[in-house]
């Protein structure tokens, strides 16, 4: 991707309306025709029907709506009125609109070659010479009954001032409000569903079905970022910097995390703060509470990632993967086991087994008292 670097606000969103106005219904909010939505067909930006033409070794069809599902609730956002969003690169001096590989298609529509060259323009001399792609970052919520907390989340993420930035939503068909608070800034998301799901990694499979971004960024209800500049320096795949919480007794201890663990012990830093490149990689449900690690290993990752400095990201780290510390434990083994030595499975065995007699502890000390 190259480390093309971002420093200034642009209010530039950058839609591509795909389809003609005969395709949307004018009685429901300019919405797609259901007979036109698992059917849109589109040879110059590689799409065929309603999926993205990717790779002959991409596990799976990267595609613009999710299946029809009976149990659905809901379905929004801009994707359902023909509104997309893509990566661009600069070639012969215009832009062009990008396939999931980022190569160039064709020219982007004028209207987004000068909002693009608006945000050029308005960047540092050192800047603008560097600038020849704008990828697309996709930013992916998983939510269930999260309404005290998820218009943090949704805000902090519509608040990035880089303007390439597409933004899904995956509501577990939430009764508590959170549809409510979702449909407030409907205009603004690209994409959201809500509907029943098999748990936390099934849902995010979801998102990345659906995510037409080089860069992948999971922020789920709870989570936040701290900044409006978290990819102003961008680099992909990379780490971001990372504040947290934790519960000793009945107080909240602020941690940073500004340096990356050892990657073979468990993800080097918490999962929302990873920028992952979006090599079309599911995560495996077999694992309830550590498929996070298991999604890592497989992108190839160590602790050698570039750092995106300054403290950007907030994570709620009061989740049950922090309650059933037991069966993570188990599950981070197993990975351990299948992707190092043994010597090393040994040592990581060792270490968790110390880890929790000093949680333990430490609940003895402050939680019974």
């Amino acid at each position: 991707m190259g480390n093309t670097i971002f420093k200034k606000y642009s209010t530039a969103t950058l839609l591509y309306k795909i389809l003609n106005d005969e395709y949307l219904m004018l009685s429901e909010d300019g919405k797609i025709k259901n007979g036109c939505k698992y059917n849109i067909n589109i040879p110059e930006l590689k799409i065929q029907n309603s999926k993205f033409i990717g790779k002959p070794e991409d596990k799976f069809e990267t595609l613009l709506f999710l299946p029809p599902n009976p149990q659905r609730i809901a379905e929004g956002g801009l994707r359902t009125k023909g509104l997309f969003k893509f990566s661009y690169k600069l070639v012969d001096n215009q832009w062009h609109v990008c396939d999931l590989e980022g190569n160039p298609l064709i020219p982007a529509p004028k209207e987004i070659q000068e909002k693009i060259n608006e945000y050029v323009n308005g960047l540092e001399d050192s800047d603008k010479r560097a600038i020849t792609q704008l990828p697309l970052i996709t930013v992916i919520t998983v939510v269930y009954n999260g309404a005290k907390h998820l218009e943090e989340t949704i805000k902090s993420v519509l608040n990035q001032t880089y303007p390439n930035v597409e933004y899904i939503i995956i509501d577990g068909g939430s009764t508590d409000g959170t549809l409510d608070i979702i449909k407030k800034y409907e205009d603004k998301i690209d994409y959201w569903v809500s509907e029943p799901d098999e748990g936390i990694y099934d849902a995010m499979n979801k998102g990345i079905l659906t995510a037409l971004g080089k860069g992948l960024l999971f922020l789920n209800s709870g989570d936040k970022f701290l900044s409006k500049n978290c990819f102003n320096d961008l680099k992909i795949p990379a780490f971001l910097y990372c504040t947290y919480y934790i519960r000793v007794g009945n107080k909240l201890l602020k941690r940073v995390i500004s340096k990356p663990r050892n990657y073979k012990l468990g993800l080097p830093v918490p999962h929302q703060s990873i920028l992952f490149e979006n090599r079309r990689i599911l995560y495996n449900t077999s694992y309830k509470l550590a498929a996070d690690y298991d999604y890592f290993l497989k992108h190839g990752y160590n602790n050698k990632l570039p750092f995106i400095k300054g403290s950007l990201v907030f994570y709620d780290n009061f989740g049950i993967s922090s309650k059933e510390i037991m069966i993570r434990d188990k599950e981070l083994l197993k990975i351990i086991k299948e992707n190092f030595s043994f010597q090393h499975f040994i040592s990581a065995y060792i270490f968790f087994a110390f880890k929790r007699a000093i949680k333990k502890m430490i609940r003895l000390l402050f939680y019974d008292k």
